[in-house]
């Protein structure tokens, strides 16, 4: 029934992101201008960094000259850098998913239908690295699932997963003609008592991306994985390691400062997988508070049956998100200046195969 449930889930997703984006048009015009500091800086002339001091007033020449229709609100926002507690972000929220883990090899007819589901927080945040507009991020998140335990090894105890991403980023800022964005992370994956027989887990990988953005509200580009290391030391699935992605993705940004992120890739041939699909999703409902959410199907290659239905990955994420910088609404797909460019990695964007 918990699989049923994650379809009902993924289906009111986008239904929550419409509801908040109607709310807020119907009230824009009664919103003031998204203020991140006590002075006000135009996204199009004015930057401060992160200590504080004078703005830097951006030539003629690299400010926007021009806007998409349907972003209006691209073009009334305010921005600054800001330092580092102005770029971080929190966030508490359910988290659903199948993996690995959950599947008895040779496959059994009963485990295509386990997965595990639980409550997950944590932070991710930016900090500059001296005066280039290349920037530090780093952040975490602890989950805890199945609260009532197992019905296999050790049925008392709740799984508990920690990850950890730390690495280096650059946004783009199609306002003043910067097109290209890019960062490169390295995740790390720690599970206790993770799948069927409560393994002690260790994995690790190194997460890439790289944007275009074709205007102020969409963006093309493509983001991957490789995995750095293999743990032994599971019990029934073997050597299990992160699965090696290759991705495509589409940015949007809408004019309520939302903005979407949908993706479909593949796996290495190696890898229980197949094909994947993807989508990351926030809706603010004020500049502070958003609605996030994310979504990944990997299909499995092996045929129908209990070997395919056994080999099925899948991750749902639903929660809160608070920026402390009052950073939630998005100017344009660039997104606001300072924020970590790439999420914490999570049971989506760290597949396990064996």
């Amino acid at each position: 029934m918990r699989i049923y449930l994650s379809r009902v889930l993924a289906a009111l997703v986008p239904a929550l992101i419409c509801v908040s984006g109607s709310a807020r048009a119907q009230v824009s015009q009664f919103l003031k201008p998204v203020n991140l500091t006590s002075q006000s800086f135009t996204s199009s002339s004015y930057y401060a960094d992160d200590s504080g001091g004078d703005p830097l007033t951006a030539s003629p020449a690299n400010q926007s000259t021009g806007s998409c229709e349907s972003c209006t609100s691209c073009q009334k926002s305010c921005e600054c850098i800001g330092n580092w507690r102005d770029n971080t972000q929190v966030w508490i929220g359910a988290d659903a998913y199948k993996s690995i883990g959950d599947t008895f090899i040779p496959s059994g007819s009963g485990t295509s239908f386990m997965n595990s589901a639980g409550v997950v927080a944590g932070f991710n945040t930016g900090f500059r690295l001296g005066q280039s507009r290349v920037r530090g991020q780093i952040g975490a998140s602890y989950g805890v699932y199945d609260l009532k335990g197992r019905d296999t090894a050790s049925p008392s105890s709740s799984e508990q997963q920690t990850f950890v991403t730390f690495g280096f980023s650059k946004r783009s800022d199609i306002l003043n003609g910067d097109r290209i964005s890019w960062g490169l992370v390295y995740d790390q994956f720690f599970g206790h008592q993770w799948g069927l027989f409560a393994n002690e887990v260790y994995l690790s990988q190194v997460r890439g991306i790289a944007g275009y953005a074709l205007n102020e509200c969409n963006e093309i580009g493509v983001w991957g994985t490789f995995h750095a290391n293999n743990d032994a030391s599971v019990v029934n699935v073997g050597p299990i390691r992160a699965s090696n992605q290759a991705n495509v993705y589409w940015r949007h940004n809408y004019e309520f400062g939302g903005s979407t992120m949908a993706y479909v890739g593949g796996v290495d041939r190696a890898d229980i997988g197949n094909w994947l699909v993807g989508v990351l999703a926030q809706a603010p409902l004020n500049d502070s508070l958003s609605i996030y959410s994310n979504t990944t199907f990997a299909f499995p290659g092996s045929k129908t049956g209990n070997v395919g239905s056994n080999e099925l990955e899948w991750n749902l994420g639903l929660g809160l998100m608070y920026s402390f910088g009052g950073k939630a609404v998005s100017p344009s797909v660039s997104g606001q200046q300072g924020l970590p460019l790439l999420p914490v990695a999570n049971n989506g964007s760290m597949l396990i195969t064996n």
